[in-house]
């Protein structure tokens, strides 16, 4: 009788823990709105198989009684009835077409790969899905800055609220945040919002957009903080050709730039990174190439190239520059693998290499360093975060190439050379290379597959992540199937 008692004995054990985790008090009871998240994009019938662990999925006006969003509402999205130009698009732009809607994605791949539970006391993981809260930013931030409409509602102060709440739940005090997925993924996020969402003195699994955002910053701490992943973008060809033969342009870009070089005295007043452009530009005109499209011209600025015409020219190119610019992060070299163009990293200061140890960058693009470097402000009385010589090292490369992929040219004049100076056979290698690798950083299947590469690579790297976290008995032991059975009767 004695190993039974025992048994029992831990069952209720587990019992009792799994009813203190179901305690969920409302922040704001009483005060939902409509929630009307149809984005329709995958559908539960290509669910093939189960994930190797459990994830919930927390929505903050579900599970906390938080505001909600209603997405046909103009002043949480204004975007889908107009034409706003957000994100460079001539047409309206839904809500899961947003740059920033990685939340969204995140949870259509962790539910179309089976990992996902609705029992919040079975989950080994708990994501925290603030896609609400993102694209309500986004619509008052155009309806304050563009239409002139103020109003006291903060969605910041929402996800902000939301994270101080979670933090007093048993399972992130028991794990000290580590059984959270967390996802501060837009750069331009205040400061306060991003020490909410990942806070440094706890340690969720953060899915973001650069390293910049992680709280530790060397390279080799990336993978046990999280995943910096690919931008959300609409680039989707079905059976693009990277081998295709009418790419006549050698060398394609479009991009903001600073309106002045880094030896003006204006310099200083704007990034690293678009001074690099600026000056990548610059040297690439002098060469009046007729097969070099390189220009300054932001999705957004007057006279600008529509975002369709930016991706028609990217897949008549053979290379795509990739250049960091206010942030070292953007969509560009999702875009131009997307695009078939083999894109072309250049720095110091780099942009950010998404998924660096799930995609082979070094096989499918070009890494150029320039040796002499001018346009990172040297006087550092005069500089500024995002242009000090200390951008040198902290946007940095976010893998380690293999011996001999690394060009290096001693000014921006040789890139184009280099560049041209290519032989075809490299060309050719590149572009089989992102024929296999492309669709690693897309959130919607590959023409012809039932689920997203990318949302597979992620959730497996959850999966990990969780099962790491058993191993070291953080995430407790579930009830087997036959106690659950035992226990209901």
């Amino acid at each position: 009788m004695r190993p039974i008692l025992q048994i029992l004995l831990v069952v209720a054990g587990l019992v009792l823990f799994t009813l203190a985790n179901l305690t969920n008090q409302r922040i704001w009871p009483n005060r939902l709105v409509s929630v009307s998240l149809e984005s329709g994009i995958l559908s539960s019938s290509q669910v093939v198989e189960s994930a190797s662990c459990s994830i919930y999925v927390l929505d903050p006006a579900r599970d906390l009684g938080m505001p909600a969003c209603d997405y046909s509402d103009t002043a949480i999205w204004p975007h889908a009835l107009k034409k706003t130009g957000l994100g460079g698009s001539t047409v309206p732009l839904q809500h899961w077409e947003y740059q920033y809607s990685t939340h969204l994605w995140l949870e259509e791949a962790i539910t179309n790969s089976g990992a996902r539970t609705d029992r919040l006391s079975r989950a080994d993981l708990i994501f925290v899905n603030m896609h609400c809260y993102e694209i309500w930013r986004a619509g008052k931030w155009w309806q304050t800055h563009k239409e002139g409409v103020k109003n006291g509602v903060d969605p910041e102060l929402y996800r902000v609220q939301a994270m101080e709440y979670l933090r007093s739940w048993p399972q992130w005090r028991q794990s000290n945040g580590s059984r959270f997925v967390v996802a501060p993924f837009n750069p331009a996020l205040p400061k306060k919002t991003l020490d909410a969402q990942r806070p440094c003195s706890s340690s969720p699994f953060v899915i973001t957009s650069e390293h910049s955002m992680m709280c530790e910053q060397k390279l080799e701490a990336h993978a046990r903080q999280g995943l910096i992943v690919p931008y959300v973008t609409d680039t989707h060809q079905v059976g693009f050709d990277p081998l295709a033969a009418t790419r006549d342009t050698l060398l394609f870009y479009r991009g903001g730039c600073s309106p002045s070089s880094s030896s003006d005295p204006t310099g200083p007043q704007f990034s690293s990174g678009k001074l690099l452009r600026r000056a990548l530009v610059n040297a690439a005109q002098t060469s009046n190439a007729t097969d070099v499209d390189v220009q300054c011209g932001c999705d957004i600025c007057p006279g600008a190239l529509p975002h369709s015409e930016v991706l028609a020219r990217m897949r008549s190119s053979r290379y795509c520059l990739v250049l960091a610019g206010d942030r070292p992060s953007s969509r560009r070299g999702t875009e131009a693998a997307l695009s078939g163009c083999v894109p072309v990293f250049v720095g110091p200061p780099w942009h950010t290499v998404a998924l660096a140890d799930g995609i082979d960058h070094a096989a499918s693009s070009v890494f150029i360093s320039v040796r002499h470097v001018t346009w990172v402000v040297a006087n550092t009385s005069l500089a500024r975060a995002d242009n000090h010589p200390s951008v040198l090292t902290a946007w940095y490369l976010d893998t380690d190439l293999p011996p001999g992929e690394m060009l290096h040219v001693d000014t921006l004049d040789e890139v184009v050379d280099a560049l041209r100076a290519l032989p075809p056979k490299v060309l050719a290698a590149k572009q089989a290379a992102l024929a296999r690798e492309a669709y690693k950083q897309y959130w919607l299947p590959a023409p012809g597959e039932a689920k997203s590469r990318l949302g597979e690579i992620v959730v497996k790297k959850l999966c990990d992540h969780a099962q790491a976290l058993k191993d070291r008995g953080i995430i407790p032991p579930q009830p087997n199937p036959l106690w659950r059975k035992l226990l209901a009767e």
